[in-house]
Order: structure tokens, then C-alpha cells, then sequence
């Protein structure tokens, strides 16, 4: 068969780390809890936000990603104008299989295209198990997003046998939490707030925490972190998770996702001086 016949062919020149994200509204909200009893989700999800939550982990799951587009399939139009956003509006049937045959339809078209290198997949439909193969195939990284218990994946093999069967044939399992999607969905259309309220003394109580974990280090540790600070983005990850824990104790809860993007930026600046570290928005 002629490559140009086949389904998924993809050119050999194509841009390099370009994503394009596949997801169903009706999982994310499901993945960021928003139905069970004690949530407060039963307003319509806000996708303002999205791309930059999105972005974020993809970036700490597969390194850096120019997130081009996002497609979001649902069957009620919400009214909202996104950038570097697609509605796809698609009939609700009883068993989901005008969703699965658009989404399929359109990773096909992706996938052909030549220009895209990533998809990030969020659904729980394992009928989508041979367009993520078919995908891969013609070369494509295929990610799939899922909340924290992805992260307990014999566990899910027992509670949810087709959803772990999903997650396992992709490429990679990129986790958000269901804490940071919720906020992220649920934030006011043109706010401009980030996810989580703003808590007036939040950046005193950061850079205390930060002056604090910069002076709780050995020298050796110090003088580590400068040289391999530079050559990075963000910080290495059993810094982070320290950091994090730290801020978690001051703050007496999870950080927003918004704190997050300033502790690493302090660390960073008290490591590096503030020449040298990188925008928040950039991490």
C-alpha cells in the first residue's frame, strides 16, 4: 500500500515538540472530583485556565511542549471564547461512541497533518485503544492524562481494569491533581485569578520559607545548586518535593498552583541571585 493511503501516515520533516490535546469534558470533570457529593462542581466548567495547567504538567512529565491547541469535546456549547481552544460539539448517545468516533477522526487528521509530535489524550473510553496504537505507529509520542491514581497503577488494574488499560498504552501517564483541575475549572471567566484564592501574606510567608530552606543547606549543597541551577529549568525534583512539603507546613494546606510557581522562582532566586532566575510564568 502507498504511504499516502495509509491512515495515520505522517511525514518525515515535521516541527519538533508540538502538542495538541484530545480531552473529554465529561472525564475532566470527573478526574478533577467534581461530582462527588461534597464538591462544589455543579456549575459549568471554566476552560480559561486550561492551557496553562495543561502545559505545566506537561512540561514535568515529558520536558518542554509548545501546547498548540486544545480540543474540547462536549455536547453542550458553553458560550466561552479560548484561545488556542476548539470546541467540538458532539452528540450525547447512550454508550459515548459519536465522541469516541470524532475523537478518533480527529487524531487521524493529526496525526496526517505532519505537525503535531505529542497528543495528550484525556479520556476514560478504552475504545480509543487502537487510535492511541494506530498513533504511535505512525510515530507520534500519545500521552494520557489522569488524576493521582494513576500514580497507584495495581490498585487501578483492580478498581478500574479498562481505564488502567488506557493509561498503560500510552506513552506516558502525565498526572494532574485533581485538587489543582478542579480549581482550574472552576476559576471566574476573565478573573484573571489564578487557581486558588490569594492569600494577602502568601508571598511573606514563601520567601520566609525559602530564606529558611536556603539556610537550613551545607555549603556543599549551596554551592551544587548554583552550578546545576543554570543549566535547568525549575528545580530538581527532591528539591521541589522539600520545598513543597515546606510550604504545605506553612500554609497549613496544598499550595495553590499559582504558590507553587513563586516558590520555585524564590528558590531560584535566592540560589541564583535575581539576574539569573527565570520568569514564574516560564517554569
Amino acid at each position: 500500500m502507498d504511504s499516502s493511503d495509509k491512515p495515520f501516515h505522517r511525514p518525515a520533516s515535521h516541527p519538533s515538540s508540538r502538542a495538541a490535546a484530545l480531552l473529554d469534558a465529561r472525564y475532566m470533570r470527573w478526574i478533577a472530583r467534581l461530582d462527588e457529593p461534597d464538591a462544589q462542581g455543579s456549575g459549568p466548567l471554566v476552560r480559561e485556565r486550561l492551557g496553562e495547567l495543561l502545559q505545566h504538567a506537561l512540561g514535568r512529565a515529558v520536558g518542554r511542549q509548545q501546547l498548540l491547541r486544545t480540543y474540547w469535546y462536549t455536547d453542550t456549547d458553553d458560550q466561552q471564547v479560548c484561545n488556542d481552544q476548539t470546541l467540538r460539539l458532539v452528540a450525547l448517545d447512550a454508550d459515548g461512541s459519536a465522541l469516541v468516533r470524532q475523537l478518533a477522526a480527529d487524531v487521524q487528521a493529526l496525526a496526517a497533518s505532519g505537525r503535531i509530535d505529542l497528543l495528550l489524550v484525556g479520556s476514560d473510553d478504552d475504545r480509543l485503544l487502537p487510535v492511541i496504537e494506530a498513533a504511535k505507529l505512525a510515530g507520534l509520542c500519545v500521552c494520557a492524562l489522569a488524576d493521582e491514581r494513576a500514580l497507584a497503577m495495581p490498585r487501578l488494574l483492580q478498581q478500574d481494569p479498562n481505564w488502567a488499560r488506557l493509561l498503560r498504552e500510552a506513552d506516558r501517564r502525565v498526572i494532574v491533581r485533581a485538587a489543582d483541575l478542579a480549581q482550574a475549572l472552576q476559576g471566574a471567566p476573565g478573573s484573571g485569578a489564578d487557581f486558588g484564592s490569594e492569600d494577602p501574606q502568601s508571598d511573606e510567608k514563601l520567601q520566609a520559607l525559602v530564606q529558611a530552606w536556603w539556610a537550613d543547606l551545607i555549603d556543599d549543597d549551596r554551592d551544587g545548586l548554583r552550578e546545576e541551577l543554570p543549566d535547568q529549568r525549575g528545580l530538581p525534583p527532591e528539591v521541589d518535593r522539600d520545598l513543597l512539603l515546606r510550604g504545605k507546613n506553612a500554609m497549613g494546606r496544598a499550595l495553590y498552583f499559582h504558590e507553587k510557581r513563586k516558590l520555585r522562582h524564590m528558590a531560584r532566586e535566592v540560589a541564583l541571585g535575581p539576574q539569573s532566575a527565570p520568569p514564574a510564568a516560564s517554569d
